[in-house]
């Protein structure tokens, strides 16, 4: 008996309308090759086999119809398939098996999906079969050392599949069984010859109303061929997605290397793009061609090349074990980091290394406290340099294997020097409590989460202080002071001469050219943008004849706000614990002509392309006066310009 696809049909009472899984991971700045390759990767080494100390590898590999039997993918989309994908998109699909591509993602080192397969019904931890086929908003990772736990992101594997479908044929590590199934996943449920269908079906056998996996060697050896796996006896999970959405290889490469250097560097984690391996090995050298530091500040990536040598310098401190600075329990209960939290002389030592540009590292303890069980004690480890003459802030949130990407902390603080940092979660319970904060893409945390308010008491305050660790450390160790460009207005001032040295007398001397060389000032500019502010709310705008025209664009802005103080400077005196221009909640924020706008902090910063354009905050505390500048960089390389 072959397998077939099961389309269930709606009963009565079932809800209806479409998956919203799938919006959660539609952020526009983050592209396929980004969206796919996280979830590969973070899915494989959280799969890793245990006591494992080989490197988990994933391959990713798009093949083309003369690569595989498109006669045999023809039998797996047929053509009553094609008609339920039509009427539930409401547009024509059209499958050209002749030109037909499939992307192939195989894990190897990985357990495989563990659990019951038999009964799609069971729940609980390990029963991965289940959670992979059957779950969505509640996977079977509840382990303290996962790196994913949402249950949304296999979404993914359809979205990015003309056919929506995919086809996963795993070798489980536990009984070396081998399971094939698939599964589709419409955007919605849909009427087909009069009737309703749910948007979720099974190519599958069948038995006594449980869907089961194909388990005949025959037809599990076709598929193998038909599709060119690598897989031959070893445990872990194929994936087979029918034609997918067009990927740019070098981007996978940037992908992998950019958010995953790290497992990467500690050989946890090796990928093969095409034909091309990533390790531990060559990592660097292909970084340095695939990342270079110009495309990393165009993708907002902090992975430059100085920033990978500081990884691979905590690594080493950590593979020796080194001693590390920690300081006292109850530190986050203060708005600001104290020197007396830290041991004696430990004040001292740490900031003559970050005038130097070393590296520092600080253990900050915290507790945990579930709900039903005694407060835990528990840490995360911050890694700190200030270099001279860095451009531009470069900061990372690792839990375990994989980076929170959006996290961004350090960044805010614009009168601190512009320093390197890595926050680093490995404790068990620590991770596990941050894994629980995470939004389903895991590039943000959110203390908001169902999940930590069922399970944790005061999650909020945590998260917290995980967050401002960094920039809080920073602002004590330089003293909270501003580091200004003494050099910047130089060459508009006399030169001093040291003292004892007597100036040459006035007069014009035989063979030498006395003549005084009067040097301009710039000549003051009419401010491109206006900045408007309400009670509780900010615009930017085009400044009437003097705003930007076509060919002036893009130009990339940064715009600042704080409160204002009194005797200080509002910007210097900003904290995160005055307002998130992130938190969605408290701030509503509208734009046109603009792209790429990320507020982060007391800042918001985006990317001019359109002359009529507008950014609109609203939400401050109208009882506190809002002040306002914005820094900008004319197309071209031109200068960065203030407007305030």
């Amino acid at each position: 008996m072959a397998a077939s696809w099961f389309f269930p049909i709606i009963a009565p009472h079932r809800v209806q309308g479409r998956g919203l899984a799938e919006d959660n991971f539609a952020a526009e700045e983050r592209r396929n090759e980004e969206i796919m390759g996280r979830e590969g990767y973070q899915n494989a080494l959280d799969a890793r086999q245990p006591e494992s100390e080989h490197s988990v590898r994933v391959v990713l590999r798009i093949l083309s119809a003369d690569q595989i039997d498109a006669e045999y993918l023809r039998e797996l989309i047929t053509p009553e398939y094609g008609e339920r994908l039509e009427s539930a998109t409401e547009s024509s699909m059209g499958f050209d098996f002749s030109n037909s591509r499939v992307l192939i993602i195989e894990d190897f080192g990985t357990t495989g999906l563990e659990g019951a397969f038999v009964d799609s019904t069971i729940d609980g931890n390990g029963e991965n079969w289940n959670a992979f086929w059957f779950r969505e908003g509640e996977g079977a990772k509840s382990g303290q050392a996962s790196n994913g736990r949402a249950g949304q992101g296999k979404v993914t594997f359809y979205r990015i599949g003309k056919s929506r479908a995919v086809f996963g044929l795993t070798i489980r590590q536990s009984d070396s069984k081998e399971l094939l199934m698939g599964r589709s996943s419409f955007r919605r449920d849909y009427l087909y010859k009069e009737q309703k269908y749910e948007r979720d079906s099974f190519w599958c056998f069948r038995s006594n109303e449980q869907i089961l996996p194909v388990m005949d060697p025959k037809h599990i050896n076709k598929f193998k061929e038909s599709f060119r796996l690598q897989r031959t006896a070893e445990p872990g999970l194929s994936l087979v997605i029918p034609f997918p959405a067009e990927f740019n290889m070098d981007e996978l490469v940037r992908t992998a290397i950019a958010d995953f250097y790290l497992p990467i560097a500690r050989t946890r984690l090796e990928v093969q793009i095409g034909d091309e391996l990533i390790n531990a090995s060559n990592l660097d050298a292909i970084a340095d061609k695939a990342l270079t530091d110009d495309t990393a500040r165009k993708t907002r990536s902090s992975f430059t090349k100085g920033f990978r040598s500081m990884v691979r310098n905590v690594l080493d401190i950590r593979e020796r074990n080194e001693s590390i600075i920690t300081v006292k329990k109850g530190w986050e209960k203060a708005t600001a980091l104290k020197e007396d939290v830290f041991p004696e002389g430990a004040i001292e030592s740490l900031r003559s290394a970050v005038d130097e540009g070393r590296l520092i590292s600080v253990r900050f303890p915290v507790s945990v406290k579930p709900k039903q069980t005694a407060a835990i004690d528990t840490w995360f480890d911050v890694y700190l340099e200030v270099p001279d003459k860095l451009d531009r802030v470069e900061e990372a949130y690792i839990r375990r294997d994989l980076l929170i990407g959006s996290e961004r902390h350090l960044t805010g603080l614009t009168y601190l020097p512009k320093a390197r940092g890595l926050t680093l979660i490995e404790q068990d319970i620590m991770s596990a409590f941050l894994a629980d904060a995470e939004e389903p893409t895991h590039l943000k945390w959110n203390a908001s989460r169902p999940r930590l308010s069922e399970d944790y008491r005061s999650p909020k305050e945590l998260v917290k202080a995980v967050r401002h660790a960094l920039p809080r450390l920073l602002t004590l160790l330089a003293g909270g002071d501003p580091r200004r460009d003494v050099k910047a207005l130089a060459k508009y001032f006399t030169k001093a001469t040291q003292a004892g040295t007597r100036h040459t007398p006035g007069g014009k001397k035989e063979g030498i050219d006395t003549t005084t060389t009067i040097i301009e000032p710039p000549k003051p500019h009419r401010k491109p943008f206006r900045l408007d502010t309400d009670v509780d709310s900010i615009t930017v705008r085009p400044n009437g004849s003097a705003a930007p025209n076509a060919r002036d664009l893009p130009i990339e802005c940064e715009l600042e706000t704080a409160y204002e103080g009194l005797d200080q400077d509002p910007f210097a005196a900003y904290d995160p614990f005055d307002f998130d221009l992130s938190d969605a909640n408290a701030f509503r924020k509208s734009h046109k002509g603009v792209l790429n706008l990320i507020a982060q902090n007391n800042l918001i910063t985006f990317e001019i392309v359109e002359p009529d354009f507008e950014v609109s905050v609203s939400g401050f505390d109208p009882h506190i006066r809002l002040r306002a500048r914005m820094t900008f960089k004319e197309k071209k390389d031109g200068p960065t310009i203030d407007s305030e």
